[in-house]
This record gives C-alpha cells, structure tokens and sequence, in this order.
C-alpha cells in the first residue's frame, strides 16, 4: 500500500505539489520546501516500512546523495524520520524521462544516440569512480533537462562500497527491470560496475535501434533470454549503424561479466574512439559460441525459483494490503 498524500498537504513543513508515481518500492512526490525550493519527496511502501532493510536501503541512498557531486546526479537534501513517516527529500530535477525521449524519437541517429551515450557512461564512470553500483539503470531512471543535460535518479537499488549487505526479508537481491538486467542480477548475484556496463549497453542498443534486444511475453520470460538467447545484430536492424559501434554493444552486453568491458571508463574510450578500433579484437559472434554460464538444467531451476520467489513476494503484498485496508 503506498502512502497517500493530498495536494496542498503539508508535511512535516513540505507541501505537496503533485504526485508523480509509484516506484518499484516507494511513492515519489513533488513537493514545495520550507526554503521555497521545488523537491522531490520519496516515501517507502506502507507494506514495507517495518523491513529493517528498507530503512537501510532510504538511509544508503541519502548517503550516495550526499556524497556525490556531479551535475548528473541531484543532490539528496535530507532523510527526514516523523509521525507522518520517513521519507528521503532529493532535489527536484526538471525534464523529460529518456523513455519518452525515446518513445517519441527512436531510432536515433547515431550522432544523437552517441550524445547521449557519452553523458550517461560518464555519469556512470564518475558513479564507478566513487565506489556507487547503480544496479538500476533504465531509460525511466534518467532525466533529459532543459538544456540537454541527463540526469541519473533513483539510486534505490544501488551499492555503495564498504557498505553491509542489506537482506531484505521480502525478497532477495534480484533488483533491476528485466528488459535491462545483466544474467548475474537475474541469478541472485549483486552485481558489480560491469552490471551497469550491460545495462549501458542495453540501452544504446534501443537508442540506436528504437527496440532491446530480448523480447517476451512476461517478465520470466525475458529473464531467460538474457540468460540463454542471443541478440539479433544491431546492424541488421539498422544497416546505418556502424559495425564498430555494434562490436561495442555486443561486447557490452556478454552474458559473461568477465568478457564485458571491465569498467564504464573503458566503454567510454571506445565510443569517443570508435573509429579507431580493431574489429578483429572483437569476436564476429559473440553469443554464437554459446558458452553459457549455464546448463540447461541450472537455466530451468532458476527460473522456476524466481518464479516461486514472484508468487511469493505478490502473494505476500496482497495480504498485507488486505489487512491494512481492514
């Protein structure tokens, strides 16, 4: 059940401007500050407000906020703990989500898609640089500004190193949306700075194509592709692209982290140079060789196991939502 705020509300000196959406765990609001500056408001789901991890995980985030200090990354103003609740306060970030950008505007041109690329794996490169896994990133979790400039936001997935492992009772460490995450996430595993190297890749793959590359009828489904199928050629689907830049997405998103680039820094030097790179440093098919992680058997096992850890994890919200509402 997510917390319900009323426009015009004032909360503990905020008063609420709009509400803007249910996250994947919390209720995000656009609030006037005492200060008179426009912020954003980010309330944990009723249903798992009493999850130690949950506070862990507000607390975390507020400390990454904190800590950062990049234009592409808004600032967190405070972690406010009351009667009403607790609650992370972040500065309020104007513009337009890059999946309306591309819902309206893919495929882009390779020009446009490589402006945008640069920014973002070097918001991840600075994010990398600072010991902050982002773990999370998706076309809806960046922000296109006024001017041009993306924004990264929701850092409610990420890890930050030296921090504990958060265990969080209602489900497990599988964070991320499947159409962006990298095999490991989908295993269980934590993931590293080369989860994020996938997700990027993922991601210049649909600017550049107006589609990702795995398909399905439902969230399982297209978990099992990243494990198992392989990507249809970027160039296929638009012989405009160079095959230089394909190489580069197709090393990108290997199932195996160890043959992706290691760090952002080095997907980043490759697309600023991608004319100058050797194609024969890059296998033809990457995917062909079908060097799973997996065997098949392993595959079905952890499929059926996310699946019984979804029936769970749904089951479970829908009772405590019923009780709450009695």
């Amino acid at each position: 059940m997510p917390v319900m705020f009323k426009e015009s509300e004032i909360v503990c000196g905020y008063r609420i401007l709009k509400c803007l959406g249910k996250g994947g765990f919390s209720q995000i609001y656009k609030a006037s500050a005492p200060d008179g500056n426009t912020v954003i408001l980010k309330f944990p789901d009723l249903s798992f407000i009493s999850d130690p991890a949950t506070y862990e995980r507000f607390r975390r985030e507020f400390a990454i906020g904190q800590k950062l200090n990049h234009p592409a990354i808004p600032r967190a103003r405070d972690l406010v703990e009351s009667s009403d609740g607790l609650f992370l306060v972040l500065n309020y970030i104007e513009g337009k989500s890059l999946r309306a950008f591309i819902s309206d505007n893919a495929p882009l041109t390779l020009n446009e898609a490589l402006l945008i690329a640069d920014q973002l794996v070097e918001a991840v490169d600075y994010l990398h640089a600072h010991g902050v896994c982002h773990r999370d990133l998706k076309p809806e979790n960046i922000i296109i500004g006024p001017n041009g400039r993306l924004h990264i936001i929701d850092f409610g997935s990420s890890l930050l190193e030296g921090s504990r492992r958060v265990t969080w009772r209602f489900g497990s460490d599988t964070f991320g949306t499947p159409d962006y995450m990298a095999p490991e996430q989908i295993q269980g595993k934590r993931g590293d700075v080369r989860t994020d190297v996938y997700a990027l890749g993922i991601i210049l793959y649909e600017l550049l194509t107006g589609t990702v590359p795995f398909h399905g009828d439902n969230a399982l489904s297209v978990m099992n592709q990243h494990l198992t199928a392989i990507p249809i050629s970027p160039h296929k689907l638009q012989p405009s692209i160079p095959l230089e830049i394909e190489a580069i997405i197709l090393k990108s998103i290997r199932r195996n982290p160890d043959e992706r680039y290691q760090f952002a820094s080095e997907l980043l030097n490759d697309l600023k140079h991608f004319s100058d790179i050797d194609l024969s440093q890059f296998p033809k098919d990457p995917e062909l060789k079908v060097t799973s992680m997996l065997t098949d058997r392993q595959i079905w096992i952890g499929t059926f196991l996310i699946f019984i850890v979804f029936l769970i994890l749904t089951a479970f919200i829908a009772l405590v939502t019923n009780l709450m509402q009695h």
